[in-house]
């Protein structure tokens, strides 16, 4: 008697159940679902912190920072690297907060020292008259000064710029330029080789330069690459073939990038 009055119960369990799993929220199209963010990125063969840091819209600097990387930024292949900011980036530190140690257990961490009275140094004496005041070493502050100058951009290529777009007709960051397989691509402003290779996505063969700082530039779908990774090539040297590969067309495409972020090249370039 009681299994009958368990049967509805348990046709309509199954019916509910097998709605579910048709759900069409489940299968198809991913676009239609919650945007999904990573947190790490294993790096590959021919991978650099710049290129991935650009594969995820990241500013390198950042990067490096959340994984401990110093310069000049050298990665593994295999290397587990951190492409978000961690929990505690950018929150103050109280001096009384505790930390977990190695056994997991949860410690106190102690109030720094205080700091020590010293006497203060006697007066250093005069420099005889005429003799010059000490100056620091000229190279080291003028690669201060200009490390993060204006840059003096010039147009990669030849050929009509057109709005970039991706396989979907989305636009993407940066320009395509129209032009012929084997036409030549040129930098747009002297800086350091940070990449150079066909790793990313979307971007054939791709090179990116380092102008300084704050500023990199990418050019996209060549045929041929004629710089390696480390080379500082000044600004109309040319880097590459143009070509099509990762693209359904011959052309160039260039993009700059500001802190991490897609600029608009039109508002760098000269007028033509």
């Amino acid at each position: 008697m009681l299994s009958r009055q368990r049967t509805p119960v348990l046709i309509l369990f199954f019916l509910l159940l097998g709605g579910c799993v048709s759900d069409a929220s489940l299968i198809g199209d991913r676009s239609a679902r919650l945007e999904w963010h990573p947190r790490f990125h294993t790096a590959q063969r021919g991978d650099t912190l710049y290129s991935i840091a650009w594969s995820y819209g990241q500013d390198y600097r950042l990067v490096a920072k959340w994984n401990g990387i110093s310069s000049p930024y050298t990665i593994h292949p295999g290397q587990r690297i951190r492409i978000a900011p961690p929990p505690e980036f950018g929150k103050p530190r109280h001096p009384d907060s505790q930390a977990t140690s190695a056994s997991g257990e949860t410690v106190p961490v102690a109030p720094p020292p205080q700091a020590k009275a010293y006497p203060r140094p006697r007066p250093k004496a005069p420099l005889p008259a005429g003799k010059p005041l000490p100056v620091p070493d000229a190279a080291s502050a003028s690669s201060s000064k200009n490390s993060n100058k204006e840059i003096d951009w010039q147009w990669p290529t030849s050929g009509k710029p057109v709005l970039a777009t991706n396989g979907t007709g989305q636009q993407r960051p940066g320009i395509n330029i129209q032009g012929r397989r084997g036409q030549a691509v040129y930098a747009a402003a002297s800086g350091k080789v940070v990449y150079s290779g066909s790793g990313l996505i979307g971007y054939g063969k791709l090179i990116i330069l380092k102008h300084n700082n704050q500023y990199l530039s990418a050019y996209a779908h060549n045929w041929e690459l004629l710089v390696r990774e480390g080379e500082q090539v000044a600004k109309g040297v040319q880097i590459a073939k143009m070509g099509s590969s990762g693209a359904e067309q011959v052309m160039l495409h260039f993009e700059i990038r500001h802190n991490g972020k897609p600029v608009d090249p039109l508002r760098y370039l000269p007028k033509r």
